[in-house]
């Protein structure tokens, strides 16, 4: 097989769905010895010019974080530098993690930020990030909290809540760790809400919840929440945080 014959495979398997599939299925046609890694730097760079433009352009930041999570062979020094993008330019209260063809059962997890009186915070920036349904945060790498694939950036308005839409996270392969989302959130005047790096919520209808695992949760404040299923059958949890003033 010719090497350009094999970039086009490569290429093909690989492809986008919805908007970005289209995009680079037009590539693919017209010019099928483009790299896979060309494609997506093209694709990188029209997102980050269209928010330079304009930092309020709520389409480019969420096609550029969809790109994240759909375009895993990113690199990882690349994955970072465009989280701090999106985390710059974050503004909605809500997020979706994940695009539509993501394996794993839906779910939603939702809540309010708060002070120690129960006002509502607002502008507090949240930051989520968890594995995929097979407890990887990323293809290669399975324990690799810093490049997850799967995150997420949220701001809330004057009512303080906040929403995101993901996939159950799966537990690590071959260790007994519960399944379980990493959620930091950071407000001016607050203390950040971080029960040590990162808060890790975990769910209490997860096998792997033993009762050593619950005192662990209960030692380092972390949330052990209730899920519940809506008539379509997504999971839905909620989890209100409260922030320390300094």
């Amino acid at each position: 097989m010719r090497n350009s014959e094999r970039i086009f495979l490569n290429l093909k398997r690989r492809l986008f769905s919805g908007f970005i599939l289209g995009a680079l299925q037009i590539a693919a046609i017209l010019h099928p010895h483009i790299a896979l890694a060309q494609a997506e730097n093209s694709l990188v760079k029209k997102y980050e010019q269209a928010l330079a433009a304009n930092p309020a352009d709520d389409v480019a930041l969420e096609n550029l974080h969809r790109l994240l999570a759909e375009f895993a062979p990113t690199r990882r020094e690349e994955r970072l530098r465009l989280k701090q993008i999106i985390r710059k330019h974050t503004r909605q209260a809500t997020t979706v993690l994940t695009s539509p063809n993501e394996p794993g059962e839906p779910m939603i997890v939702s809540g309010a930020v708060r002070d120690e009186t129960g006002k509502p915070i607002a502008g507090a920036l949240i930051y989520v990030f968890h594995a995929d349904a097979k407890g990887f945060y990323t293809p290669d790498r399975a324990i690799d909290e810093a490049h997850a694939r799967l995150f997420g950036y949220m701001k809330t308005g004057s009512d303080g809540r906040y929403e995101f839409r993901t996939i159950r996270p799966g537990g690590y392969p071959q260790a007994p760790i519960p399944q379980h989302i990493h959620l930091l959130t950071s407000a001016t005047g607050y203390r950040d809400h971080a029960c040590r790096s990162t808060c890790q919520i975990v769910f209490a209808d997860d096998p792997r919840m033993t009762a050593e695992w619950h005192n662990w949760a209960k030692k380092d404040g972390n949330p052990v929440l209730s899920v519940t299923r809506d008539k379509d059958g997504v999971q839905k949890c909620v989890y209100d945080i409260v922030l320390q003033r300094n």
